[in-house]
């Protein structure tokens, strides 16, 4: 039987110095909105800039210079396949070290997106001014040639990071959020190849964390290919997609098995019950002029997840958009009448305690419409002394 390869475990891979020039982000990086993937630097740096607040990164590399401890995760650019044997030999071949180690060798940062671009706004002044930053701190010449040359751990290729990013980002205390967390696992599987339980194993991850996101994943690409919805708003709340989808009832209304094991990934929701998924859409995230009916997370497991048990309720639903009273109607018609009545006479009797204190003629005028409720109540349900 072959020897297991453990991925974190033997390999020693090299750490260098490499000027900044050489670095250059990454446009696969999964924390990136889904139309600057692939897009060029400058375009990386304005969206880094932009949406991932730099600026205290900037005030404390422009004190400091950068930390050695946190080195960045770096893969070269069109390396040979050779090379590549190379880099994972253990210890690495000389071959792919001089690689490496050659003045003309480029990298793709991997890890440090945030690092090495603030590292670049800070050394460029026409960077800056291009991008309209006016308040970052100026660099002294020592400060200055620290970030010209960054510290980083050198893998041969995006493959071999796996593990590594994983254990990170994904099940580790430096979590992405959990939208970027399930792209990155889609993107393993479907363009690397990798499967859900080779990802898993190479992680840790015990909680089946993979398999659920990337079953979310899916699910919310099956709503923009059928539906061309903008799921813009879904990607930022991916979490309630996450947690309606681990509820047994909103399951069975999308015809899901209990287990998520059971689940398939390629497509989870079935054709029959799309139209159960646009309707969960719909009132998780809303869509043109149609509200969410979710207000918190805690709506989906207090409510929602009865609603959806229940035909009438989800009627009801589609019709006011009112959850909270398609929750009451979703035990049957009768019960929330009862759980009415029973409400309302708790409120009257508790009314009736304080009333001979206010004796004005707008309680009066209340009293009044309540008495002719209770009237029209005993006729409609055949009270013969109404």
């Amino acid at each position: 039987m072959p020897k297991k390869i453990i991925a974190g475990v033997g390999r020693k891979r090299p750490q260098i110095d490499i000027p900044v020039d050489r670095l250059h982000l990454d446009p696969q990086n999964p924390r990136l909105p889904l139309e600057s993937q692939g897009a060029k630097e400058s375009e990386l740096l304005r969206v880094l800039y932009t949406d991932f607040n730099l600026d205290e990164l900037a005030d404390s590399m422009a004190r400091n210079g950068y930390f050695d401890e946190e080195p960045l995760v770096a893969i070269p650019t069109n390396i040979a396949v050779s090379l590549v044997r190379g880099g994972t030999a253990t210890p690495p071949r000389q071959d792919y070290l001089d690689f490496i180690n050659d003045t003309s060798t480029h990298f793709i940062v991997v890890e440090g997106n945030r690092r090495l671009a603030t590292a670049k706004m800070l050394l460029e002044e026409a960077l800056r001014v291009r991008l309209n930053i006016r308040s970052w701190p100026s660099l002294g010449r020592t400060v200055a040639d620290d970030l010209r040359v960054l510290p980083a751990i050198v893998y041969p290729t995006r493959d071999e990071v796996v593990p590594y990013m994983g254990v990170r980002h994904i099940v580790g205390i430096q979590k992405w959020d959990i939208y970027a967390r399930a792209r990155y696992i889609a993107k393993m599987v479907e363009e690397k190849k990798l499967t859900l339980e080779g990802i898993q194993e190479q992680i840790g991850d015990r909680q089946n964390s993979a398999r659920k996101n990337y079953v979310c994943y899916k699910v919310l690409q099956q709503v923009q290919d059928e539906f061309d919805f903008d799921t813009r708003t879904a990607q930022s709340q991916f979490s309630l997609l996450l947690l309606s989808l681990g509820q047994g009832g909103i399951k069975r209304f999308l015809g899901l098995p209990p287990k998520w094991s059971d689940i398939r990934i390629d497509h989870p929701i079935a054709k029959k019950y799309m139209p159960n998924l646009k309707k969960l859409y719909i009132w998780m995230y809303g869509e043109g002029d149609k509200k969410p009916v979710i207000e918190e997370s805690r709506d989906i497991t207090r409510y929602l997840s009865s609603v959806v048990e229940s035909e009438e309720a989800v009627a009801y639903l589609e019709r006011t958009g009112r959850l909270q009273d398609s929750y009451d109607l979703s035990d049957g018609e009768e019960k929330m009448l009862l759980k009415y009545l029973v409400n309302a006479n708790a409120k009257l009797s508790t009314a009736l305690g304080v009333a001979h204190r206010h004796k004005t003629d707008e309680v009066k005028q209340e009293v009044s419409k309540c008495a002719q409720t209770v009237s029209e109540l005993q006729r409609a349900v055949g009270d013969q002394d109404a």
